[in-house]
């Protein structure tokens, strides 16, 4: 499974990538599966969330994300992008779905 960078559209590896999203003004948007390189991590936090794309393609980190994302609904976030997120998930999914089919 290849992830492609959804700002430059070249290929990436796990150990590339970074999940990233907005999450301002109660909303959270702009999902984006990028080059590391790609992301401003210099913003501060509450403007830009990100997780090492690595960390959430095991079951565990995709979980956390996932609780994650409960959690910004619990506060009473909106979603402003349900494709940006459905894409980034089903690639993570179809990545976690092909290395369980390898180590079976």
């Amino acid at each position: 499974m290849v992830f492609y960078c959804d700002t430059c559209g070249k290929e990436l590896t796990v150990d590339e990538g970074t999940l990233s999203w907005s999450d301002d003004d109660n909303c959270i948007r702009e999902f984006r599966i990028t080059h590391k390189h790609d992301q401003d991590h210099s913003c501060a936090q509450k403007d830009v969330g990100y997780v090492h794309l690595w960390i959430v393609v095991g079951i565990s980190g995709f979980i956390k994300f996932n609780e994650r994302l409960t959690d910004y609904w619990a506060k009473g976030y909106t979603l402003k992008d349900p494709n940006g997120l459905k894409k980034a998930l089903s690639q993570i999914g179809a990545y976690i779905w092909e290395k369980s089919k390898i180590q079976a």
